[in-house]
């Protein structure tokens, strides 16, 4: 009975639904005290409670409603139930009472469909609450929750008073809905008018925004703004301004506004934002550091943790720093009763293939119970790149058994797996498949990997006939033809693709740079200066030498 010394109010302001555990007991005690007779306001939090209670729990609320002299408060609560259970109480509120501006807002956010919603709205107006802000607000976010946004903007014009809630409502319910250049004209009719104070939620709204379409220098402005206003220093604000400065590639920025907060004031999302920051700038050694120093801090991780973690341990190889991470999904509850988030999973997986841990890769893949499309290219794209071709195409036929059907990645996972083991029949094949069986457009990267594959196998009249095919679509797969051309030593080949590279007007240096060697290595030194100079005329550059990595220590 140790639940029952909780005080109700405490239960009430707890974000997570009440257990059967805490609130059956809760409830006997009421009733054997004699305050739930007593007191209509712990009557009505009871309701409260059930209604956010689980589903099985729901049925304890109805009763619970003939009780009191006063009914409207107990209904007004038990509205917030699911709105199968909510209309009809709502019709039995009807024939007794009148509704009052409480009544209709937990309908409005509980409509599952537009109509029911535009239905509900008619009856607001009809008792004249359509327009009080309390349900204002609720109706204008149930209204751009279903898209209706000419809806809500009628609505919002109609409005004689409005407050910094029906503001944010509009505001965030237009990035939401993916409305952004409304979104932006709604935050700056609000500054114009000036009777509202802008608040941290109309901050992050606005934020929002600016990060979708990567507009850096409005979020700068907003920034400023918010300096002025003293948000600033709040948690939630400087996660969205970290989330805006990190996808716009403004790494410097976002690491001011992250190390600007104290250590005790950042939260799970302010280190997920400035790791996701670090993964966007490709400053991998940056992001296992920051990740260390989250650890110091005693902030577990999430998904998202792991899934900004893991690429940069598998872009640096640090494959012990990736074991570690493994250890934390264990310890830290994402891997439960074994099995862990997908999420978590497929980003684990990646980054042992990418490893070289393919062992790994595959128990953590069998591990996963609920295994997405990602999952199955992850580790057919594994078996691929270090040349288990077999064990790859096993994967594709039991993904297909499974029922799963692939996307352009799976394709693109069989076809490298077939060019890197030489199943030529089985990669013709597949491009067959691809078109007619599965629906799918093959791209540049499709044709390139049947080219290369053919041009492994000397085949290449073949070869060219499969970027002849391809079209506009496969332009750039004449670079791998020439490659496969010059491995063969065919010279007049080589010429030829290259010929049809400029008339593609292929503009990475590879191409280039393969027939550059070719003219070299044959000692024809005035095409090789043609090509140098063909190069220059068009600015393309020849790219940086790759890197390898290796762990020491």
């Amino acid at each position: 009975m140790a639940a029952l010394r909780v005080p109700l109010r405490a239960i009430l302001s707890r974000a997570a639904p009440p257990s059967a555990r805490l609130l059956l007991p809760l409830h006997a005690h009421l009733v054997v005290s004699g305050r739930l007779a007593a007191s209509p306001a712990a009557l009505t939090s009871l309701v409260s409670l059930y209604a956010r209670a689980p589903a099985a729990l729901h049925r304890h609320a109805i009763p619970l409603l003939l009780a009191p002299t006063d009914p409207l408060p107990c209904y007004n609560a038990a509205l917030s139930l699911p709105h199968s259970l909510a209309l009809p109480l709502f019709r039995r509120l009807r024939l007794a009472h009148s509704p009052d501006a409480f009544s209709f807002p937990p309908l409005f956010s509980s409509a599952p469909s537009p109509p029911h919603l535009l239905a509900l709205h008619a009856l607001a107006l009809r008792c004249g609450l359509a327009h009080d802000l309390f349900c204002a607000s609720a109706l204008l976010r149930g209204c751009l929750r279903f898209g209706l946004a000419d809806h809500a903007q009628r609505l919002f014009d109609e409005l004689t008073d409005r407050d910094v809630v029906v503001w944010n409502a509009m505001v965030n319910g237009f990035a939401k809905l993916g409305c952004f250049d409304r979104a932006t004209e709604c935050f700056r009719k609000m500054r114009a008018e000036g009777e509202v104070e802008i608040s941290s939620f109309t901050v992050t709204g606005i934020l929002s925004v600016c990060t979708a379409t990567a507009d850096c220098r409005r979020g700068t402005a907003v920034h400023g703004l918010l300096v002025k206003s003293g948000f600033d220093k709040e948690v939630s604000v400087c996660n969205a301004l970290i989330d805006l400065y990190g996808k716009c590639h403004q790494v410097d920025d976002a690491t001011r506004v992250f190390e600007a907060l104290a250590e005790s004031e950042k939260d799970l999302f302010t280190w997920n934002s400035m790791l996701s920051a670090l993964q966007y700038s490709a400053d991998h050694a940056g992001t296992t550091r920051l990740f260390a120093r989250m650890r110091r801090a005693a902030v577990w991780p999430d998904a998202v943790t792991v899934a900004a973690v893991l690429p940069a341990c598998a872009k640096t190889a640090a494959l012990q720093v990736g074991r570690k991470v493994h250890g934390y999904i264990v310890t830290s509850g994402l891997a439960c009763d074994g099995a862990m988030d997908v999420f978590a999973c497929n980003a684990l997986a990646d980054m042992y293939a990418k490893s070289g841990g393919l062992d790994e890769a595959r128990r953590v893949f069998d591990w996963t119970r609920q295994r997405d499309v990602a999952s199955w290219n992850i580790m057919i794209d594994g078996y691929a790149s270090h040349g288990h071709g077999q064990e790859a195409l096993e994967l594709f036929h039991w993904m297909i058994e499974e029922g799963l059907v692939p996307d352009e990645v799976t394709l693109l996972g069989a076809l490298s797996a077939c060019s890197h083991s030489g199943l030529v029949e089985e990669g013709k094949g597949f491009l067959k498949r691809m078109k007619e069986e599965f629906r799918l457009e093959p791209q540049l990267e499709h044709y390139a990997c049947v080219t290369d594959m053919l041009g492994r196998a000397g085949r290449l009249d073949e070869a060219r006939k499969v970027v002849e095919e391809a079209g506009d679509v496969g332009a750039g797969a004449w670079r791998t033809y020439l490659a496969a051309c010059r491995m063969h030593g065919d010279k007049d080949r080589a010429e030829e693709a290259a010929r049809m590279m400029m008339v593609a007007e292929e503009s990475g240096s590879g191409g280039w740079v393969l027939l550059a060697n070719t003219y070299g290595s044959e000692g024809n030194f005035e095409e090789l200066e043609e090509v140098r100079g063909e190069m220059k005329r068009r600015g393309v550059q020849k790219a940086a030498p790759g890197c390898s990595w290796v762990e020491v220590g």
